[in-house]
């Protein structure tokens, strides 16, 4: 409570299908928030948790399961401000290109057996089913982006999140082109920034983890790895591991004559 008496906002941090990296990375700073928000809900940090209305939600996971979707309803419900926080809440991530390569029935099938009573759904993000305010992508988020976005959220202001590729952040950094210098399969020319380049940083090629970048380049992307002896299709599918949209691929698919 502030001297004025006046309520600190509520959060909630709540978690459908995921890795949790994104509730880890939401626990590691929430030492600087706690003096300007209350945590009505955090179940992965803490025991006694309200159901009630919150100022702002922080979601992370794809809606994989019934129940995941019937939380995420009610999360949507109850809330001021719904942030989809990670790869996986805004793009479907691992879970999601997986049901695009196969039916989600069969791997339930092959995990489980035939007489399984496990239920599942196609992974999906979670606008495919409610209206997300902001889209915060990251495998897992950065701290940074997170802390910056919480705090114009508290303003009432919508934040800006950069959806340039990993690209600028390499040249921010004086990285040599992996593409170029190493002709290494580097997607970071097509793949959003805000994780600091560092797999380049490390002399690694970026293999798309954050998701797409604004109106990525996918037919150039395609010309360039196949100019230097690729399979572009090896883009595509590494792209669609993180839960890229079909439509990206169009262009890209005519540049190599197969199907994505």
């Amino acid at each position: 409570m502030r001297k004025d008496a006046t309520p600190l906002p509520c959060i909630a941090v709540e978690s459908l299908t995921g890795c949790a990296g994104e509730l880890l990375v939401i626990l590691e700073n929430l030492d600087k928030l706690l003096p300007f928000v209350r945590v009505s809900s955090f179940p992965f940090a803490q025991s006694k948790n309200d159901d009630g209305p919150v100022d702002i939600a922080f979601v992370e996971g794809s809606v994989s399961q019934p129940h995941d979707l019937e939380k995420l309803r009610n999360i949507r419900a109850k809330s001021r401000w719904l942030v989809a926080v990670g790869n996986c809440a805004v793009w479907g991530c691992v879970q999601g290109g997986a049901c695009a390569k196969c039916k989600v029935t069969d791997m339930l099938e092959a995990v489980y057996g035939k007489s399984s009573e496990i239920q599942v759904l196609e992974a999906k993000p979670l606008d495919a089913y409610v209206p997300v305010d902001v889209k915060l992508s990251g495998c897992p988020i950065n701290t940074t982006q997170f802390l910056s976005v919480t705090a114009s959220i508290l303003k009432d202001h919508l934040p800006y999140i950069t959806h340039k590729p990993v690209c600028l952040e390499c040249k921010l950094r004086e990285n040599a082109c992996i593409l170029i210098e190493k002709n290494l399969p580097c997607l970071g020319p097509v793949t959003a920034a805000g994780c600091g380049a560092l797999c380049p940083s490390m002399g690694a090629a970026c293999y798309g983890c954050w998701g797409p970048c604004q109106s990525p380049q996918m037919d150039a992307m395609a010309t360039i790895l196949t100019e230097k002896g690729y399979d572009a299709m090896e883009v595509i599918n590494r792209l669609k591991t993180f839960g890229a949209p079909d439509h990206l691929f169009e262009r890209m698919s005519s540049e190599t004559g197969r199907e994505a």
